[in-house]
């Protein structure tokens, strides 16, 4: 069991890394990086929410912080995710893109903060 705990956090510490280097990588315009970071945080948020539904199968939780915890992840990282990934390969070519990159990432870095916030502390 606690090498499922293990995992599930590390894989999340992967998926706000990514999400750090997408934003440092876009505000020194190094367009490539960034797409390439926000893609692994996006495949980081996809394993830390599967490895989070087999823990909380596991030891049978059911809780409003657990609600909370997987509408952050799946509407704010794993959609914002997508969109900025997106968003990233095309700041290549579109300089309106380009001034959306970097502020995007760093909001989804405090939804990613956020949320392990909310895992660690478990509010009621």
């Amino acid at each position: 069991m606690s090498w499922l705990v293990f995992l599930h956090t590390l894989v999340a510490m992967l998926a706000v890394g990514g999400l750090i280097a997408a934003a440092v990588t876009a505000l020194h315009g190094r367009w490539g990086i960034a797409r390439v970071s926000a893609a692994l945080a996006v495949a980081g948020t996809i394993g830390a929410i599967g490895l989070g539904e087999w823990l909380a199968a596991d030891e049978d939780v059911d809780a409003d912080w657990l609600d909370a915890s997987r509408l952050l992840a799946v509407f704010g990282l794993l959609l914002g995710g997508c969109a900025l990934a997106l968003l990233a390969g095309l700041a290549r070519t579109r300089p309106w893109a380009q001034r959306l990159v970097a502020p995007a990432a760093f909001v989804l870095v405090l939804i990613g903060l956020t949320t392990a916030f909310v895992m660690a502390a478990k509010p009621s």
